[in-house]
């Protein structure tokens, strides 16, 4: 028989000051409420009676960004290691009790952030949320798990160097984004790096990045909302700021800013050969200037819709895969989080088809500055944007998810529920300005893994 964790873990624990939950009643997709503890964790709660299960995601501005300058991956490495130990708890007592309650625990590295999940039963949140506090406020890095994780990692990057794909998109980052910028480096770090990362190094990080300031928690599944706001108050309203016992939080949460990068100065063309490969990945990246709370980020989001992302990659996939037959794959994205970023354009081809393929690819960037969408296209795309938002809160992991990162990224937890009116607004005059503001032909950078061909037949 399973051994369930033991009672004592489940003990309520003293009740901590925090604001009253807005009273308004939840309307649209979103269907949640936010309170600010006094500690500055924002907890948003979503309630959805029909399941018995609950998710919990809790976003920190600990991600790759903010790696300690030449110490690349410490976030990463710290984020494998949370529940390595902690709190007294060793690494397999932690995931035994887990295991026991079936509980799926992540603690995910990402770019601007670093995020724990968990999909657990209704009926085991006191202790999961319990639990998730120990992990995040009081982990150990033991130094025995720290070399075996740190080996991993290294063999991570080994398998990456050899990945057409991994290394068309970080050779993109780090010529878009100079040396020193957050986003030039790879966000697993480079084997200098990571080999750099000493346990001190993972302390520090986790002392000046884990805090409640600027934290987003978020609940969501079969709770009710005044429970799980009072279960999360008493549970994480004494977490405090590193060097701070008094109740009161330190001044000003850590900096999440992103600075701008500059333009690139022209049109560059950079190859990385990998021998040995049988597909070559392209990347073309532009001015990275997107920004998540800008103005006109729907405008950008519908116009990468019609370029590269509709249906079977929009207008790049039907011209590049579909009609000429030159790629595996053709699409764009818009990349956009705590700092502004590109447009980018993706492809996967055969080595003999790489020239052939960035060249019609720029031919179709060319074709859509000057013709811009047709009504068509237009109309389909805002649609499918539409329509692809309440998908997302059919679940309670995406659902939370969402919430968290809408309210981490400055956009608001409510933002789904604004999204609607601001994508029906984008009209083809605000596509067409989109397009002209960020792609820009004349300062790009195309990138080319995989064969090794001659920059000058790519220009």
């Amino acid at each position: 028989m399973s051994r369930r964790p033991p009672a004592a873990r489940n003990a309520r624990r003293p009740a901590a000051a925090g604001r009253t939950p807005r009273p308004a009643t939840p309307a649209g997709v979103v269907a949640a409420r936010r309170v600010v503890l006094d500690n500055g964790l924002t907890v948003i709660v979503r309630p959805n009676p029909a399941t018995a299960s609950v998710a919990i995601h809790l976003t920190m501005p600990a991600g790759a960004a903010f790696d300690p300058p030449g110490h690349g991956g410490t976030a990463h490495l710290a984020a494998r290691l949370l529940d390595r130990g902690a709190g007294g708890l060793a690494a397999d007592r932690i995931a035994l009790d887990f295991e026991n309650l079936g509980v799926a625990f992540v603690a995910r590295p990402r770019l601007d952030s670093l995020d724990v999940t968990a999909r657990l039963l209704a009926c085991d949140l006191p202790f999961v949320l319990e639990r998730i506090r120990v992990i995040v406020t009081e982990p150990t890095f033991p130094e025995d798990e720290a070399a075996a994780e740190r080996a991993r990692i290294l063999t991570e990057i080994a398998e990456r160097d050899q990945n057409t794909a991994a290394q068309a998109d970080d050779r993109l980052a780090a010529a878009l984004f100079p040396e020193g910028h957050p986003y030039h480096a790879p966000a697993a770090g480079t084997r200098a790096s990571v080999e750099r990362v000493g346990r001190e190094d993972l302390v520090r990080f986790h002392a000046a990045r884990v805090s409640p300031l600027g934290a987003v928690l978020c609940i969501a599944g079969g709770i009710d909302d005044k429970a799980a706001f009072d279960l999360a108050t008493r549970t994480f309203g004494t977490w405090r700021p590193y060097g701070r016992t008094d109740g009161q939080p330190s001044p000003g949460a850590p900096g999440n800013v992103i600075p701008d990068a500059p333009a690139p100065d022209g049109f560059r063309v950079i190859v990385h050969p990998i021998a040995g490969k049988t597909q070559a990945d392209i990347a073309l990246g532009f001015v990275p200037g997107v920004h998540r709370r800008g103005e006109d980020l729907q405008a950008a989001l519908v116009m990468s819709s019609v370029l590269g992302e509709f249906g079977m990659g929009g207008r790049l996939g039907l011209e590049v895969r579909e009609n000429a037959g030159l790629a595996y794959y053709a699409h764009s994205y818009v990349w956009a989080g705590l700092g502004a970023g590109p447009i980018v354009i993706r492809a996967g081809v055969a080595p003999a088809n790489v020239v052939r393929a960035a060249a019609l690819i720029r031919k179709v960037v060319a074709e859509f500055l000057r013709r811009g969408p047709r009504p068509a296209d237009l109309n389909d795309s805002r649609q499918a944007l539409t329509a692809a938002l309440p998908r997302r809160f059919e679940t309670n992991p995406l659902s939370a998810a969402i919430l968290a990162d809408c309210e981490y990224q400055g956009l608001g937890y409510d933002f789904p529920d604004r999204v609607s009116e601001r994508l029906a607004a984008v009209d083809r005059a605000a596509v067409m300005a989109a397009a002209q503001r960020y792609l820009t032909p004349k300062q790009a950078i195309l990138v080319v893994t995989g064969p090794d061909i001659p920059p000058q037949r790519l220009a």
